[in-house]
């Protein structure tokens, strides 16, 4: 006979579904927020990663892998809205081979009794001077303690990118385009996102993006990067969909980055953010990412 969940399990499985309750409510109301885009230079910028070539690449658009000359591993840290329940945490490496680069990446959201994680083994590789194409292939997996289970699906991702100059360039980033479920009747979200990147000078680069969940109103987003002296960074900018307002800084020092961000929700509050990158024989990482264009 099958054992009865007792009083105080129900209680805490109550908890857990208002949890649930929660997540799938904000995914749906608010699917603009950066829930695959870890990288704190990108958070402070509006989350414009998709036309921007480092190290989170790997996250935001595995096109811009192929640019990348030199190993790298990446960490980083959220705290969603200043709760320990949505903290968010990721892992990213990237290994440059001939032709191309791999980037492995993992990312997990929640905490002991929910959580969600995304695996994904990635390859970017030129198809000329100037242009490149990446893929990646996710392990989707969501774990709900007790009676609720684990569930787990996989699904793709792609990426173009284009630098027309050395000033301009283009990224295009589609997620899970075959429209894979993770349960039954529930789909892993499919989002297009095209952004551009213009550098002013040296010391200025701007950023734009529109991102399309095709379940939800497009999200529009900004950004801005300026550095008043060499390897320091500051970083503004703003989406619409849901309504975030993100600054952060960033320090470079020889092959290590550090950078920081807080986002500001309308409703929710506030999320602060870390990320650290150490690219292995650069004698830059801002070097690092800016592509070497003939």
């Amino acid at each position: 006979m099958k054992k009865q969940p007792t009083f105080v399990e129900w209680g805490h499985h109550s908890i857990l579904m208002l949890f649930l309750g929660f997540s799938l409510c904000a995914q749906s109301a608010f699917a603009g927020l950066p829930e695959g885009a870890p990288g704190s230079r990108a958070a402070a910028m509006g989350n414009t990663g998709v036309s921007i070539v480092d190290s989170w690449s790997v996250f935001n658009n595995q096109a811009g892998l192929a640019f990348l000359e030199h190993m790298s591993i990446g960490l980083h840290h959220e705290n969603r809205f200043i709760s320990p329940d949505l903290s968010f945490s990721a892992l990213g490496f990237v290994y440059p081979v001939k032709p191309g680069t791999f980037g492995l990446s993992v990312k997990r959201l929640g905490f002991t009794e929910f959580s969600q994680t995304k695996a994904g083994l990635a390859y970017g590789m030129k198809l000329a001077p100037r242009f490149s194409a990446g893929v990646q292939i996710n392990m989707h997996n969501i774990n709900a303690s007790g009676v609720y289970g684990q569930t787990s699906a996989f699904s793709v991702e792609a990426g173009l990118y284009y630098t027309p100059s050395k000033n301009l360039s283009v990224g295009v980033h589609v997620v899970n385009p075959s429209r894979s479920k993770i349960h039954d009747d529930e789909r892993i979200p499919t989002i297009f996102n095209l952004g551009i990147a213009y550098k002013l000078g040296e010391k200025v680069i701007l950023t734009g993006a529109a991102e399309k969940n095709i379940d939800t109103n497009p999200n529009f987003k900004a950004g801005l990067e300026y550095s008043p002296i060499n390897n320091l960074f500051f970083r503004t900018g703003f989406s619409t969909n849901p309504s975030l307002l993100c600054f952060g800084l960033g320090y470079n020092y020889s092959g290590l980055q550090f950078d920081f961000a807080f986002s500001k929700h309308q409703y929710l509050g506030y999320t602060p953010q870390v990320s650290l990158s150490y690219v292995f024989g650069a004698k830059s990482a801002v070097a690092e990412s800016e592509p070497k264009l003939p």
